[in-house]
């Protein structure tokens, strides 16, 4: 594949690509909302919030796999949102937007009009097969790095997002093995990790973007 992907998912392009598949005048990013009535000073701090839907989502970086305070923070923050009513969704930075996630995330307001324009906004293109692949690709932030309740996260995700991602996450860990030649660096020592590499990744999956890629 010629074709090379300009960008890939972050925070400022899931704000963007909300208010394409969301429509809502009122998407914003950063908004404070405080939590503890004693102390003006706490607040949590969204990534995409739109008040007319009522929904609100987050871009869990690295962090959120790798760090047991901020996993500690994620679940209280997700629990007070919804105690005031919002929908609460979080975005893996694992994941790119491909058309199995697109219509995972946004069911009915999912239209092929809409995931083309999504898809030329974040990869400069409007065909499936030249985004990244989900997954892991020059990144250090490997499953390696992940503590316990994070690998518990990833893998809960791994099983609750498409079936098309599960496979393409895999075969980009495996693409990743076979070019630094040091599985510890990638997967460490878990088996959990070496069990799913077992997963034999469907060809169907995988015609699309891999930083990585061995015939």
């Amino acid at each position: 594949m010629n074709f090379q992907p300009k960008g890939e998912m972050s925070e400022k392009n899931l704000l963007e690509i909300l208010k394409i598949f969301i429509p809502a005048k009122d998407w914003t990013t950063q908004k404070r909302f405080k939590y503890d009535p004693d102390n003006k000073r706490k607040f949590y701090q969204v990534d995409a919030v739109s008040i007319l839907k009522n929904i609100i989502w987050e871009y869990e970086g690295p962090d959120h796999y790798e760090n047991v305070w901020k996993l500690k923070r994620d679940n209280e923050r997700k629990l007070f949102f919804e105690n005031q009513g919002f929908i609460f969704f979080r975005w893996p930075y694992f994941v790119q937007l491909t058309k199995d996630v697109a219509k995972h995330y946004f069911k009915d307001n999912y239209s092929d009009r809409k995931y083309k324009k999504a898809i030329q906004l974040v990869y400069g293109s409007n065909k499936e097969e030249h985004i990244l692949a989900p997954g892991f690709h020059t990144t250090k932030n490997t499953p390696a790095n992940f503590v316990p309740k994070g690998t518990r996260r990833f893998l809960k995700e791994l099983e609750t997002l498409p079936k098309s991602l599960k496979h393409q996450v895999i075969h980009s860990i495996k693409l990743y093995i076979k070019e630094v030649d040091d599985p510890y660096l990638i997967i460490g020592e878990g088996l959990q990790y070496k069990n799913i590499l077992k997963v034999n990744c469907e060809k169907k999956y995988l015609d699309i973007y891999y930083t990585h890629n061995f015939k």
